[in-house]
């Protein structure tokens, strides 16, 4: 019974141990994100999901940085703040519209450039943001009308607030989740209903307790992921079907951007529109660009969407160069590229 009782606790000894490996080495690869370039592909998926489920530190909760806005959620707070994560530390000059741009930027602005966070510029500095060096390389005045998580839907609210009597040029970085907020949009009669006053403090609430760490954080969050996430983790079972649903969601992504563009109560002509998909890597993301083009041409749609320019950023952009490895946002290198990927098609040079 004493042997027994012995292999008994260098059993538990050795599974403690193996748990707190596992555990150190996710918080490893958290803190260190460089090491993903040595790592296999499956380890980085997971530590991603970890990242972004249960660490990830978002911008317009961060009481310091963001306000609650009555008619679009939120919006950055006016002043300057830091915005700091795993992979960064930032310094953020904030208007008073509430985006990251300089005042002078929202008198009569020749070119506004409307997104979400990979345009606002999530872990670069203000002067490396692809609209910024569109600025500096053209010499057109630019404005970053740019918010993190802003669907079309509230970019075009925001654009209503800024001068345009000069603009020449409107770039609209799209991304996939930008469609639950563009299709409320459309279902809701052109017209879309944010989130409350109450809402937003829980999710302020809920983006400082994630940060917090407790002993076996990474173990219990990774066990979650992994088995939430297996069939894409591992490719097996339903996989092949959950992505051929997923791409065949673009024609209605499509129709809901459209009708955003159709219906916000903004007088485009004289403008020039310029659209491109964020988070372009895998070839298939194409689809989302090939199928505006496509709607386009066979659609008695006004002169302003019929002459857009629509570019596809994943033939520019390098997954291994041009993002950072957890946040997959752009990096310096990505914004440098993506500026002149807009430049080239302005036939600017």
């Amino acid at each position: 019974m004493r042997k027994l009782g012995k292999v008994i606790l260098i059993n538990i000894f050795m599974i403690i141990i193996l748990l707190g490996l596992v555990e150190l080495f996710f918080f490893i690869t958290l803190e260190f994100p460089a090491v993903h370039k040595v790592l296999p592909d499956i380890l980085t998926k997971i530590s991603r999901r970890i990242y972004f489920y249960y660490d990830m530190n978002s911008i317009q909760y961060l009481p310091e940085c963001a306000r609650f806005d009555p008619h679009l959620g939120y919006t950055l707070k006016p002043g300057t703040c830091t915005f700091s994560d795993f992979e960064f530390s930032t310094k953020y000059s904030i208007n008073s519209l509430g985006v990251r741009d300089t005042e002078a930027a929202l008198n009569s602005p020749q070119v506004v450039v409307v997104g979400d966070s990979y345009a606002m510029g999530w872990g670069v500095e203000q002067n490396e943001t692809f609209p910024k060096i569109i600025e500096a390389k053209t010499g057109l005045k630019v404005l970053n009308c740019s918010c993190s998580s802003y669907g079309t839907a509230r970019e075009m609210m925001l654009l209503k607030k800024v001068k345009r009597d000069r603009l020449k040029y409107l770039i609209i970085q799209y991304c996939n989740n930008d469609y639950e907020e563009n299709l409320s949009f459309l279902e809701s009669g052109n017209k879309l209903i944010t989130m409350s006053r109450k809402m937003y403090e829980e999710n302020v609430k809920r983006n400082r307790d994630e940060k917090k760490y407790y002993p076996g954080k990474y173990l219990w969050s990774a066990a979650r992921v992994i088995s939430s996430n297996f069939d894409y983790l591992f490719k097996i079972g339903n996989y092949k079907q959950i992505e051929e649903k997923r791409y065949k969601l673009e024609k209605d992504e499509v129709e809901a951007f459209l009708d955003v563009l159709l219906h916000c109560g903004i007088d485009f002509s004289g403008v020039q529109l310029m659209v491109f998909k964020a988070n372009s890597f895998d070839p298939r993301e194409s689809r989302f660009v090939n199928s505006l083009r496509q709607k386009i041409e066979s659609g008695p749609y006004p002169p302003f969407i019929k002459k857009m320019i629509i570019m596809d950023a994943g033939k520019y952009l390098n997954e291994r160069t041009d993002i950072f490895f957890l946040n997959q946002h752009y990096n310096p290198r990505g914004h440098r590229v993506v500026a002149d990927m807009i430049i080239q098609h302005m036939g600017l040079h």
